[in-house]
């Protein structure tokens, strides 16, 4: 669920894309890196959280780091369900690197790489800019689970059944949703999307040729 729920929050930044040179990864972080990034989500009212073992390889992950230095900028965290679906659960930029763009630079890559893979992407955020970059890069935005779910009984089965029963089998998760409800008061509230492959393919193709 909370993408975590994904995190977009105020460290996924949707600002236009900056000119700092920065190079997308697909890999796990390091261990240094995977750190920094699960301790400034842990001050975040409005991501759950993914534990370091995931962040260093449980999942699939790309890192957005400085061209020159290849100090971690951001990072963005996918996990892959059953059946033909896969959540971009995480997408979090370093507070030092908020606000310049990064946020759309890795989104956009990572999107790029799984528009290959033929699966729905499913995504949850907080309302907000995530919400215009989500829009402009295809999903459809629902305004929260009822409404998705509305849409027939398949759509409830695989979001209240399937899709959660495979995120909380974590409980690092559960205990941080835990600890952030009592300590940070959050409610953990999102909007989501859905991207559907064929417009994913065809959002990555019209990406393509603007920057070619």
């Amino acid at each position: 669920m909370p993408t975590d729920r994904t995190a977009y929050a105020p460290g996924a930044d949707a600002a236009p894309e900056t000119r700092v040179p920065t190079e997308v990864q697909r890999r796990p972080l390091t261990r240094d890196e995977a750190r920094v990034v699960v301790a400034e989500i842990r001050d975040s009212p409005k991501i759950t959280g993914y534990s370091p073992a995931e962040w260093t390889g449980g999942r699939d992950t790309f890192a957005l780091v400085h061209g020159d230095t290849g100090e971690l900028v951001g990072a963005l965290l996918v996990h892959h369900l059953l059946g033909d679906w896969c959540e971009v659960a995480v997408m979090y930029i370093l507070k030092e690197h908020q606000g310049q763009g990064h946020g759309r630079r890795l989104m956009r890559a990572a999107l790029d790489a799984l528009a290959t893979s033929g699966k729905r992407q499913l995504m949850f955020f907080t309302p907000g800019p995530i919400a215009v970059l989500a829009r402009d890069y295809g999903f459809r935005v629902y305004e929260d689970e009822a409404a998705y779910c509305a849409q027939g009984p398949s759509r409830w089965f695989f979001l209240k059944v399937v899709y959660k029963l495979q995120w909380r089998w974590s409980l690092y998760r559960l205990r941080e949703i835990r600890r952030k409800r009592r300590v940070l008061d959050c409610d953990f509230t999102f909007q989501l999307g859905v991207l559907e492959p064929e417009t994913a393919r065809r959002k990555a193709e019209e990406f393509r040729n603007v920057t070619t």
